[in-house]
């Protein structure tokens, strides 16, 4: 994987114009070889849409996973980190002051129909500054604008999201886990936290939303999405994410992204 500090991201952006306003809106065929993106903001509103492979994006609120089928959502001036993973993908910007106002002001990751999954490629056909001046694009990004936030008000809350932390021990805590999540577990977490079990679950709690159990079984499930897009089996993959059951792993995995492994690894082929 490529990783891109914070001046090659920015020069990615003006030389792919993803730095200007765009009116309403243009698209960008995402690449689909592994790279990170540093920290950066838009002046636009972003949705992409993964039609294969996984993508994960940090924000301030935590880390989002794309999977396969799905669109994430970030808003205009929202600093984020992206790592695209074998994506197969397009990311859409719309100008705000085009776009419905009543959308949702942090990143979200949300299902697509398949009505939308075609609109969302369909606007390949406009690059930047192509827009402004054709009404049936202008119309277009409108009613895409409006399909999409219809979508993501219908969706779950906090769907494929992992929430971050603020408290110092908790942070580290959650970065050891990530960096290896099939190894971790309770006893590693309250080593690097430094705190007793008791102290550790009630941050934890307060400073998420969620149990400690609930939040390392979703990170996992992330890790193994990723494992999964690269083509890698299914019980390689179980066994990488800390699952010593393929039974488990298989539910689990269907629960949180509605498919069973074997069927979420085929649709990256």
């Amino acid at each position: 994987m490529k990783n891109l500090t914070a001046r090659e991201t920015q020069s990615i952006l003006v030389e792919n114009r993803l730095d200007g306003q765009g009116k309403p809106g243009f698209a960008f065929r995402n690449p689909s070889s592994a790279i990170f993106y540093n920290w950066h903001a838009h002046p636009c509103h972003q949705i992409t849409y993964a039609r294969r492979g996984t993508t994960q994006i940090e924000g301030p609120d935590g880390h989002h996973l794309l999977p396969t089928a799905h669109a994430i959502w970030i808003p205009a001036k929202t600093r984020h980190r992206t790592m695209i993973r074998n994506l197969d993908g397009v990311s859409i910007y719309f100008d705000p002051a085009y776009f419905p106002q009543d959308h949702t002001g942090h990143i979200q990751t949300f299902p697509l129909t398949a009505m939308l999954q075609e609109m969302l490629l369909h606007t390949l056909r406009w690059q930047p500054g192509s827009v402004e001046h054709t009404p049936i694009a202008r119309s277009f990004f409108q009613t895409l604008g409006m399909l999409c936030m219809e979508q993501m008000h219908a969706k779950p809350d906090r769907l494929f999201t992992l929430p971050r932390a603020t408290h110092p021990s908790i942070v580290r805590a959650m970065e050891a886990a990530l960096a290896s999540p099939g190894q971790a577990n309770l006893p590693l977490a309250l080593h690097h936290a430094g705190m007793s079990e008791r102290s550790f679950r009630r941050h934890f709690q307060e400073e998420t939303g969620m149990t400690w159990q609930d939040w390392i079984a979703q990170a996992r499930l992330f890790h193994a999405a990723n494992l999964l897009a690269e083509g890698q089996r299914v019980t390689d993959v179980a066994a990488c994410a800390g699952y010593a059951s393929l039974s488990a792993f298989a539910k689990a995995f269907a629960k949180l992204m509605g498919m069973p492994p074997v069927h979420f690894r085929h649709l990256q082929m």
